[in-house]
C-alpha cells in the first residue's frame, strides 16, 4: 500500500501534524531532511522502532482509506498470526495486507496473505515481512491492533466474508455499502458519518 517515493512526505506528515480529534504523533519520524536521500522504511523501524505514515492505495480498503489515515508500524518479532496485517516488500514497493493463513513448503515457511479490499491470495515467505501494523489512527481516533474489541471483530468478519467477497467483486457498490455497515458495527466507524455520505 506504501511505495517506496511515499516515504520521506509520509515521515514529515506522520512527525508534526494533528488530526481532528487533537491526536498528536510523535515527532520520532520527522527526520528526513530537504535534499537528502528518503530513507527506506526497513531503516526507520530498525532506528526508530516504529514507523507512522499514511498508506498509499486502496488495497486495505475499508479499514485504510488512501492517503486519509495514519498507520503504526512496529518491527515483525517471531511468527505473525492470522488476522495480523503484515508489512512486506514485492520488488520496489511496500505492501501492507492481512495474514489470512501459513504455509509450509519444506524448508520455506511463510504467510498466506490478502488486502481487505482484493481477493487475489499471496505467498510470503516470512524473511520478507518487515513489520506488523500495530495501530491506526482514524479521524483522529486511535485503533489499537492489540486491545481494540471493535478491530478484533473486524479482522475475523472480514476474513470470513472472503468466499462472499470473491464472488461479489465485481459488485463493487453493493460490496462498499457492506463495507461501510462491518465498520460501524463493528465500532470502528460512527453510523452518522455513514448517513451523511449515503445523502451525499
Amino acid at each position: 500500500m506504501t511505495s517506496e517515493k511515499d516515504i520521506s512526505s509520509a515521515m514529515l506528515g506522520a512527525g508534526v501534524s494533528t488530526m481532528g480529534g487533537g491526536s498528536t504523533f510523535p515527532p520520532a519520524l520527522s527526520t528526513a531532511v530537504a535534499g537528502s536521500e528518503p530513507r527506506k522504511i526497513e531503516d526507520v523501524l530498525a532506528s526508530e522502532g516504529f514507523y507512522m505514515g499514511p498508506p498509499a492505495g486502496v488495497s486495505m480498503w475499508p479499514m485504510l482509506r488512501n492517503r486519509h489515515d495514519v498507520m503504526l508500524v512496529v518491527p515483525a518479532r517471531g511468527e505473525l498470526r492470522r488476522y495480523d496485517v503484515a508489512l512486506y516488500r514485492r520488488g520496489g514497493k511496500y505492501v501492507l495486507h492481512r495474514v489470512v493463513g501459513h504455509f509450509d513448503r519444506g524448508s520455506e515457511k511463510g504467510y498466506v496473505i490478502c488486502g481487505d479490499n482484493c481477493v487475489t491470495l499471496e505467498y510470503i515467505p516470512c524473511v520478507d515481512v518487515l513489520g506488523v501494523l500495530r495501530g491506526f489512527y482514524r479521524d483522529g481516533r486511535h485503533i489499537d491492533c492489540e486491545t481494540s474489541r471493535g478491530y478484533h471483530a473486524y479482522s475475523k468478519l472480514w476474513v470470513a466474508l472472503f468466499p462472499v467477497r470473491k464472488v461479489c467483486k465485481g459488485a463493487n457498490a453493493a460490496i462498499r455499502r457492506a463495507g461501510k455497515r462491518v465498520l460501524v458495527s463493528c465500532g470502528l466507524r460512527d453510523r452518522d458519518t455513514v448517513g451523511k455520505a449515503g445523502r451525499k
